[in-house]
């Protein structure tokens, strides 16, 4: 049996990793809403072609901004990546899409994805998941089921897609971990790189996918549009930066947040109310996301002297 690979790159920073995966979870919270009402008036297909499409645009754009370069250095791990990050879309819109299936219950399904990394991780990228980080995921999971509101009325088609989403994006996330934080042992790849290699990949066959079917969408739609490929190229982003400063199960559990600023973003702009249960979900979600943190506090902080004296301080010497 091979060993796992030792995990190298930079020291971990989970205090602004969290901050980033913060940031991205908001983002896809907001690009979530936008494919709702996009979605309305043209197929799932097209949405999620213009969202790649339309993010690589941005990336691109946010790269020649800060003068960030967009080579791809380490080319296997970039298309492994992308290709699990274009089966994560195709399932997800296609998901998200189908009116058979309830939005919670989609999204209850595609937060197994953390899980997945917590398990995978380990192995490919010989990352330990970390003692105390079982629980808070646990916690974080049941939290993001009770917001969803599941009913599970749905075909067992669709839940098999919507899980096999969910594999996609942890395979994706852990090669994006392994891209960001230069664990090929190549140079370290830019998130504006990455973002744009994953959204032209995904970019070309979304499109393959939407031409049969693609309609012509009017002022308000084209406008949803680009608004859906904007904010999740930004997410994308702000994403990647996370998973380049810290272990990758501990970022892919904070993204449990994406799941309550998801329902929250639903009932404040779709008018879908939140349940009472569902609050004791956010409530959940967020004693876990407060775990995480005081977790990551703790690790970070430096080693407290013993108070016995070194050997050198023994004999005087440094």
């Amino acid at each position: 049996m091979r060993d796992a690979p030792q995990a190298v790159g930079p020291a971990p920073r989970p205090l602004a990793a969290l901050f980033w995966m913060v940031c991205a979870s908001a983002l896809f919270a907001a690009m979530g809403v936008f494919t709702r009402l996009a979605a309305r008036d043209v197929p799932w297909s097209e949405v999620a072609a213009a969202r790649a499409l339309l993010g690589a645009a941005v990336a691109v754009a946010v790269a020649r901004a800060r003068r960030a370069p967009l080579a791809v250095h380490d080319q296997k791990t970039a298309w492994a990546r992308s290709i699990c990050g274009t089966g994560a879309m195709i399932c997800t819109f296609y998901t998200l899409g189908a009116p058979a299936i309830a939005l919670g219950d989609a999204v209850t399904l595609g937060a197994t994805s953390p899980i997945f990394i917590a398990l995978l991780s380990p192995r490919l990228l010989g990352e330990a998941s970390g003692k105390g980080i079982w629980i808070p995921s646990a916690v974080a999971f049941v939290g993001a089921a009770l917001v969803a509101g599941p009913r599970f009325h749905l075909a067992g088609s669709l839940a098999v897609v919507a899980l096999l989403g969910a594999v996609f994006s942890a395979l994706a996330m852990i090669w994006l971990r392994r891209l960001s934080s230069g664990q090929s042992g190549a140079a370290r790849e830019t998130p504006e790189a990455i973002v744009a290699h994953f959204s032209l990949v995904a970019g070309v066959a979304m499109t393959a996918i939407a031409l049969p079917v693609l309609k012509v969408p009017d002022a308000r739609g084209a406008l949803l549009l680009v608004a859906t490929g904007m904010s999740g190229a930004l997410a994308q982003i702000a994403m990647t930066r996370a998973y380049a400063l810290d272990r990758a199960a501990r970022v892919g559990s904070a993204s449990y947040l994406g799941v309550v600023m998801s329902h929250a973003a639903s009932a404040l702009v779709l008018g879908e109310p939140t349940s009472p249960l569902g609050a004791v979900g956010a409530a959940c979600v967020i004693l876990a996301g407060l775990a995480l943190t005081a977790l990551a506090v703790h690790e970070t902080r430096p080693p407290q002297a013993s108070g016995r004296p070194s050997p050198a301080g023994e004999s005087g010497s440094a």
